[in-house]
């Protein structure tokens, strides 16, 4: 049997009428088969993934979703959200002896988060919200954190792929460099310092405005 897979927009329209009239929804089986049901009085051959639909649904500030945790054997924290796909931001707490760990990880869309220990979800229940639209700007930051977290993801596989081999030093190296190139505060090209300058607004480099300004002063005078 053939079968299309609509676009976006399409999906976006029919998870807003499914949520317009069911703004509460207990359980992902019922919001898939209505958004599914909505899709197919579009075109019958309509065909949208589980996850996609749920991705799109977040992103596009139409539903927010309680999320029920059960237990995992996965140890690693995860850099992308296994909810809907954006980057993950560790929080931080200062330890006694005055350094900076990550006390736990949260996606920045969804309501995903996780300790020390890793707990994946178990149950979903998906609710309405209200003007919820996401702005050009905040799409565009989120696609950028999104990039982000599959950099450090590359550089955590280069790090396993190489790890006790003669080539584990020039993997080290390049590993650094993908991380560099998301975290560094002096690269103008970093995903940090292009977010900055997306969030200003501004056609410059604001990142590199002087510290004595009050408004800029988390940033390098370079």
């Amino acid at each position: 049997m053939s079968y299309k897979v609509p676009d976006e927009e399409t999906v976006s329209s029919a998870i807003r009428t499914v949520m317009d009239r069911n703004p509460h929804i207990e359980t992902q089986t019922e919001f898939l088969r209505l958004v599914r049901k909505e899709l197919s009085k579009k075109n019958k051959d309509f065909r949208a993934g589980t996850e996609r639909i749920r991705r799109i649904g977040l992103e596009n500030g139409i539903v927010k979703i309680s999320i029920e945790y059960r237990g995992t054997d996965i140890k690693d924290l995860p850099h992308t959200c296994p909810v809907c796909r954006n980057a993950m931001s560790p929080v931080m707490n200062r330890s006694l002896e005055g350094e900076y760990v990550e006390i736990k990880r949260k996606c920045t869309v969804c309501s995903y988060a996780v300790g020390k220990t890793v707990l994946v979800p178990g149950r979903y229940v998906f609710s309405k919200v209200k003007g919820g639209e996401v702005s050009p700007k905040d799409a565009s930051l989120r696609k950028l954190r999104k990039a982000g977290a599959r950099m450090r993801e590359a550089a955590d596989l280069i790090n396993e792929a190489v790890g006790g081999t003669d080539l584990e030093e020039r993997g080290t190296e390049l590993a650094a460099d993908l991380l560099e190139k998301v975290e560094s505060a002096e690269l103008s090209t970093s995903i940090k310092n292009i977010s900055l300058d997306i969030k200003e607004g501004k056609a410059g480099p604001v990142w590199t405005r002087p510290m004595s300004s009050i408004k800029n002063s988390d940033r390098k005078d370079i």
